[in-house]
This record gives structure tokens, C-alpha cells and sequence, in this order.
């Protein structure tokens, strides 16, 4: 789909976040092998490398305060005295579109203790974001959570950057090395720039449409009237991620064995299941439903523009 043009990349730096989430080590060990092996600067095309919460990293705790990815709502945030909110307003002003070392793009990386295998997420509908999504799930066959209208989850850090991609990988336990882990976001790192300048050169060709999932929601754990969780992820859900449930199907198996099914009409894919972070969130499993979006040149004419 993309017409032969004389499209010139002008300096593209990207920002590679890992450790904003001081218990996902993984990406934190990879970002570090990556930075000993590939050059900061290739051609037109910069790495720029930081750590999210270093505190949280040092500490082994996924937040000091608040959850750093959710303290981007910079002109929101009230609570300008915590760990959190300082760190997000210090990675803004050195990264950001107006700081020290602006970025055009930012790759945060995740794990998860949910099966989610190595996908993209997502948030809203930015074009420069659906190019690198389509390029990532192109080459690697990704799945993408598309993460939008949820006013329980935003400020997340992608959102800062004028274009920005979650990359989540998972099953993994917090505070766990896993070798196989590792090597995956160093494929991904590894490819980026040979992407991004095969796409400018017409040599990558977008693909005609993407698959993503739309999140519809999240749903907690059954509980008492006093908080307390009074129900289990099924086991029929459990590492099932990405597979799609109908009507009747099970959810919950609750205290006393009985089932708790999805009562939806419209068929729908859980992911993040039993995700141990969400817990405190009030989270058992978040809903998303497959849907098509085909490709456009806008999105390649844009993520050029800088």
C-alpha cells in the first residue's frame, strides 16, 4: 500500500523506557545487554535509555507512591509532592517534545504475569502509533491491545510522546530473570531501526489491515460486601488469554464451586487474566473485542512528520 516517494527521515531519537514498574526486571536487563551491544546513534536513528523508577527498581516494588504509568496526566495530577508524580514530570522535561533530549518515540517495556505471550498495547488512535504497531505485528505477527475510553486507567507514559508503543511480554514472575523473556525484547529492540528505515526506503511495505483487540473494559473478582474476593479466576480462563469466549462460557468458580459465566451477548477475548498488579486495581481480567482496521498512507506520512 505504500506509493514509491522521495520521503526523507529527518532524526528519529527514540526513547527505550524500562524499569517503570520497579518489580518487571526483565526489560531492565535486556535495555542494559542492548546498550552494550547496538550504537546509540545508527544513521538517523538515536536509542535514547532510561529507567522509569529507579526507587521502585532499587527497591523491588512495582511503585513508590502511585503507579508511574498512570502519573502522565501531568496538567491532572494533584499529587505533586510523591515519588511518582516527580519522576514523570522529570522524564517529560528531559525526553518530552520540549525537553532536554526531545524523543519522537517511546517504547515502554513490560512484563506481565498474565499469558500474554510478546504483544503491543496500545492507547487511542494515533496514527504514528498504528505505523509502528502495523510494522511490529507485521514482522513479528503480534497481537495489539488497543487501550482507549477507560476513564479508571489513564496517564499512561506512552501517552507523553508523540508517538508510543507498550510492548508487554509475559507470562513472568515479578522480581524473576527469565533468559527467554530477555532474548524476546532484544529481537524486538534489535529490529526497530532496520523497520523504521526499510518503511522510508519503500522497502517494508505497511500491511493492508491490522488485527487489534479494543479494549471494552475490566471486570473485577466476585467479592462480599465487605471487599473481601469471594470467587477465583475459572480454571477454563486461566493462561488463556487472547481466546474467545461466548455467552455461558466460565469466568469465576466461586467459594462454594459454584460457576460464574460471562453473560455478554457479543463475543469477547480476556487478557491480562489474573494479572497479580491489577489486583489492587480492582481488576480480575480486562475484556477486549477483535476488530479490523485497515491501513492508510496518512499513517505513513505522518509518523515522518516531526
Amino acid at each position: 500500500m505504500n506509493p514509491q516517494s522521495d520521503r526523507k527521515m529527518t532524526m528519529k531519537r527514540i526513547l527505550i523506557v524500562s524499569g517503570t514498574h520497579g518489580n518487571e526486571i526483565n526489560p531492565v536487563w535486556a535495555v542494559e545487554q542492548f546498550g552494550k551491544i547496538h550504537n546509540y546513534i545508527d544513521n538517523d536513528i538515536e536509542f535514547k535509555y532510561t529507567i522509569g523508577n529507579p526507587l521502585a527498581c532499587e527497591k523491588g516494588l512495582r511503585y513508590i507512591d502511585q503507579d508511574l504509568n498512570r502519573s502522565f496526566d501531568l496538567n491532572k495530577n494533584s499529587n505533586f509532592g510523591n515519588y511518582e508524580t516527580k519522576r514523570a514530570n522529570f522524564l517529560v522535561n528531559q525526553f518530552g517534545d520540549n525537553g532536554n533530549y526531545p524523543c519522537n518515540i517511546a517504547i515502554d517495556l513490560h512484563t506481565t504475569t498474565a499469558n500474554m505471550g510478546t504483544s503491543i498495547v496500545m492507547y487511542g488512535r494515533r496514527s504514528k502509533d498504528f505505523c509502528l504497531a502495523a510494522l511490529l505485528q507485521n514482522k513479528f505477527g503480534l497481537p495489539i491491545y488497543l487501550h482507549e475510553n477507560d476513564m479508571q486507567q489513564t496517564g499512561f507514559l506512552v501517552e507523553a510522546w508523540p508517538c508510543g508503543l507498550v510492548i508487554e511480554i509475559g507470562p513472568v514472575a515479578q522480581n524473576f530473570y527469565d533468559p527467554m523473556i530477555i532474548k524476546r525484547f532484544l529481537i524486538i529492540l534489535s529490529s526497530l531501526r532496520a523497520e523504521i528505515r526499510n518503511l522510508e526506503k519503500n522497502i517494508t511495505k505497511l500491511p493492508e489491515k491490522l488485527t487489534v483487540y479494543l479494549h471494552k473494559g475490566s471486570i473485577d473478582y466476585p467479592r462480599e460486601k465487605n471487599g473481601n474476593i469471594k470467587g477465583l479466576i475459572h480454571p477454563e480462563r486461566i493462561n488463556r488469554d487472547w481466546q474467545t469466549i461466548k455467552r455461558g462460557d466460565p469466568l469465576f468458580l466461586d467459594i462454594n464451586g459454584k460457576t460464574i459465566s460471562y453473560e455478554g451477548e457479543e463475543k469477547i477475548s480476556p487478557v491480562f487474566i489474573g494479572e497479580a498488579s491489577y489486583k489492587e486495581k480492582n481488576i480480575a481480567m480486562s475484556l477486549a473485542k477483535k476488530e479490523i482496521i485497515f491501513s492508510t498512507i496518512e499513517w505513513i506520512e505522518d509518523f515522518f512528520v516531526t
